[in-house]
């Protein structure tokens, strides 16, 4: 007579569920920085080629006026420099509103470089814009706003890189502890035409599907952008 230890085992009922190791990996504790935001960071996009353009216009504009009091290859350095520091001043002004942002689940706070802690609940308007590159991508930067605090996240870059996992899984979760929603107006106050009083905002759930996915170029976008 066979052991009835011997016998198989029987099949995993597929209705069982999930093995533990599949559970969600638990979120870092502290500040977390969301992205790595370089100095370049901030000429995404159509900024880029009008700035370009701009430098381009700069130079010949500064190289006219110099050409009449010095010699012309004098007159192209001074014509370049003047327009590589007026670059330079807007990089740093365009830098300093829009700072490394970084999320602090544990205390439920969203702060923008080294300015003050905004607490998530008090944020309430997402804003999502939008640029097309050369290579046929596009650039996705998500806007978040409270009364008085503003931050911007890059969500695909000019290299169609999105967020590292970790950023990606921090920033949906404080998407989630916000009160972002569609504004309203005194006209439509149940906001049924908010997406086209307001172009641009969008809502928490579409935000945070925004944020895990964001789309790739001809995609479509949420519905309320």
């Amino acid at each position: 007579m066979s052991d009835p230890d011997d016998a198989p085992a029987p099949p995993d009922d597929p209705t069982d569920p999930a093995p533990a190791d599949h559970a969600p990996a638990e979120l870092p504790h502290g500040w977390v920085r969301i992205g790595e935001r370089r100095w370049w960071s901030t000429w995404v996009g159509a900024t880029t080629a009008f700035a370009f353009l701009a430098a381009i216009q700069s130079v010949q504009f500064f190289f006219r006026i110099a050409e009449a009091t010095f010699r012309w290859d004098l007159a192209l350095l001074i014509a370049i420099g003047v327009t590589v520091g007026i670059v330079a001043v807007i990089t740093l002004i365009r830098n300093a509103l829009a700072p490394q942002p970084w999320v602090d689940l544990d205390s439920g706070q969203l702060r923008a470089g080294t300015r003050r802690p905004v607490p998530l609940a008090q944020v309430d308007r997402a804003v999502l814009t939008t640029a097309p590159v050369g290579n046929g991508g596009r650039v996705l930067v998500l806007r978040l706003t409270a009364k008085e605090a503003r931050v911007e996240f890059i969500l695909r870059d000019r290299q169609d890189a999105t967020l590292d996992p970790t950023s990606t899984a921090v920033l949906a979760e404080a998407l989630r502890r916000t009160s972002v929603a569609m504004p309203t107006s005194i006209h439509d106050p149940s906001g049924r035409f908010a997406r086209y009083n307001f172009p641009g905002h969008i809502g928490r759930d579409d935000a945070v599907a925004l944020v895990e996915h964001p789309p790739a170029a001809g995609d479509p976008l949420p519905a309320a952008w």
